[in-house]
């Protein structure tokens, strides 16, 4: 269900679903981003829509046409010497090199875009044939499994933190018959989109809490809220961030930036956050946790999960999404610069 209204430039909806840990979502479009004609934003608010078309109504092989096709055409692309992505995966195989790690710059675009074509599939499978056939497809170790339950029981609640890996997402549905989780992220920035992410989310069985535009006390509220009820919130924290709230870690040698909220939720209660990465192997994905710490120091606890994110962007790039982004571009490209001098 949902209800529309409009003002003069903004057009907004509110959402229901069951997904939803608050029941219903308030969603503006994101008219200033979709202004720019050639915007990634605009591009998705056109693609999404109609792949999510062709899922419901089309086979797997036919709704996956498009992306495999998108694919096709970046994977030529990686030619063009200036190609953006091809770039980000020069500079970081530059600096895996002095972790220890060999990585092609031409393997990595490859397994990135293999990547994309094996969760979009992942996605499909899951609408076309419901939960049971792809939980399997992801692996969580039974002792991580435990170790969480403890902790959370232990301390009265557990944040998990995570990178935009291509497969961070969907590993919650089996993460949930793990332990119960909610998932704390930005809802895309058109409602179309939204509408479409919730329907996957009902299909995945995990509640989630969506961030975009909300006030930050009512948010927060829903965030103390879920820890009472005993879920164990699981946010991706890699984003660059130039507010006040943000606070500064070291990162591939650079000074960054990031998101402070889970951190200071985490300092607040007492209780412990665990960094993760997603690993895609095939259409199968192997979670990693690392270790827990429980701080009062700020600081302390964002590189404690930013050091995690790091070590294992390095051993496996290919499975972080943010190779395409262009904020991030930038600071490995920096980074690598300093690594020649």
């Amino acid at each position: 269900m949902s209800s529309v209204s409009n003002n003069s430039s903004i057009r907004t909806e509110t959402i229901e679903s069951p997904a939803l840990y608050a029941g219903t979502l308030e969603v503006a479009e994101d008219a200033g981003s979709r202004g720019r004609p050639l915007s990634g934003t605009r591009f998705k608010s056109l693609l999404v829509p109609f792949v999510y078309w062709l899922i419901r109504h089309t086979s797997i092989g036919v709704s996956l046409l498009p992306v495999r096709l998108l694919v096709a055409v970046v994977g030529m692309l990686y030619g063009w010497r200036n190609n953006p992505l091809r770039l980000s995966c020069e500079y970081v195989c530059r600096l895996a090199a002095d972790a220890g790690y060999d990585h092609d710059p031409r393997q990595i675009y490859r397994q990135y875009l293999a990547n994309v074509v094996a969760i979009a599939e992942n996605y499909f499978r899951l609408y076309r044939y419901g939960i049971e056939a792809v939980a399997d497809r992801v692996h969580i170790p039974a002792e991580d499994g435990a170790r969480i339950n403890a902790l959370r029981d232990a301390h009265g609640g557990l944040i998990i933190t995570a990178p935009h890996n291509l497969g961070s997402a969907f590993s919650a549905l089996k993460m949930n018959r793990a332990f119960p989780v909610l998932l704390v992220a930005r809802n895309p920035s058109t409602i179309a989109r939204t509408r479409a992410a919730l329907d996957i989310f009902e299909r995945m069985e995990v509640k989630i809490l969506m961030v975009r535009g909300g006030n930050p006390f009512e948010l927060s509220r829903a965030m103390f809220a879920g820890l009472r009820d005993g879920k164990v919130i699981c946010a991706t924290v890699d984003n660059i961030d130039h507010s006040e709230q943000a606070v500064v870690a070291t990162i591939f040698g650079q000074q960054i930036g990031f998101p402070s909220w889970a951190a200071r939720i985490a300092v607040r209660r007492g209780i412990p956050m665990v960094p993760s990465y997603y690993k895609l192997r095939g259409t199968g994905i192997q979670a990693v946790y690392g270790e827990p710490l429980i701080s009062d120091d700020l600081e302390q606890m964002v590189a404690h999960t930013v050091a995690f994110f790091e070590r294992n962007i390095l051993e496996d790039p290919a499975n972080w999404a943010y190779l395409g982004d262009r904020r991030w571009r930038r600071v490995l490209r920096e980074a690598a610069g300093e690594h020649r001098r």
